[in-house]
């Protein structure tokens, strides 16, 4: 399906063609200082120099691919070419202008961004929002995760949060995933490490685990496949909100 991308300038992504309520909301305030101090002064040349550093560490690949913004005021836009460096928690842009020209946007200055086009069957589109992360004992932080279940906004979120390994150079260290779950509703509630077996999938669905277990029964799902966890999740989703 053919796609035209829209010109636009990158500012307006994080300044004025917003509604009044969210160019003075908190959230727009902090995404806006979060992309200027990532394209400005000493963190823009530090990030990249690392970049050009980057053999490896990229989702998808280190090839820029048609995608699209999710603003911290509610906006999508199409952009020409995106690229995710897991590594850095970092997300490159290309400018809709000057391809030559890229932007940088950590994770608190957008709420996400989708690589690929909406619609084809041959490369879905995939989803990466931004959101709270628990892992350890190390607090939360902020960080793109890759949704799996079918709506980023429902009762239960599955993602994948990738990161390097850690058993090679830092430049070419293949990526790994974590599977995390946690509320889709709630912004300020952070996504935690889920471990793929029956017994901790079901405790996530509280007094719906009975029918949960029932449906995973019925559909021959898989508690240690991701995939399928993301169906019970599904499930769960639709009941929690009709009941």
């Amino acid at each position: 399906m053919k796609t035209t991308v829209y010109l636009f300038a990158f500012f307006l992504a994080i300044a004025g063609a917003g509604t009044a309520a969210a160019q003075t909301s908190r959230d727009v305030a902090d995404a806006r200082v979060a992309y200027q101090q990532a394209n400005t002064g000493p963190a823009a040349e530090g990030y990249r120099a690392s970049l050009k550093q980057q053999t490896g560490g990229f989702v998808g690949g280190p090839a820029f691919q048609l995608g699209s913004l999710r603003t911290a005021d509610g906006r999508t836009l199409l952009v020409p070419g995106l690229r995710y460096h897991a590594g850095l928690h970092l997300l490159e842009a290309q400018d809709s202008i000057d391809l030559e020209s890229t932007h940088l946007w950590p994770a608190g200055s957008l709420r996400g961004f989708d690589l690929g086009e909406p619609g084809d069957p041959a490369a879905p589109q995939r989803r990466f929002r931004s959101r709270l992360v628990k892992e350890g004992s190390d607090g939360t932080r902020r960080e793109y995760v890759e949704v799996i279940t079918a709506t980023d906004a429902s009762p239960l979120l599955l993602a994948w949060l990738y990161a390097p390994a850690d058993d090679a150079p830092t430049s070419k260290r293949p990526l790994v995933g974590t599977l995390l779950a946690g509320p889709g509703t709630s912004g300020s509630e952070p996504l935690r490490p889920l471990e793929p077996t029956e017994s901790a999938v079901l405790r996530l669905f509280g007094s719906r685990a009975k029918d949960v277990r029932s449906f995973a029964t019925a559909q021959h799902l898989d508690y240690t496949r991701p995939a399928d966890i993301a169906k019970m999740m599904d499930h769960y989703n639709r009941i929690a909100v009709v009941k």
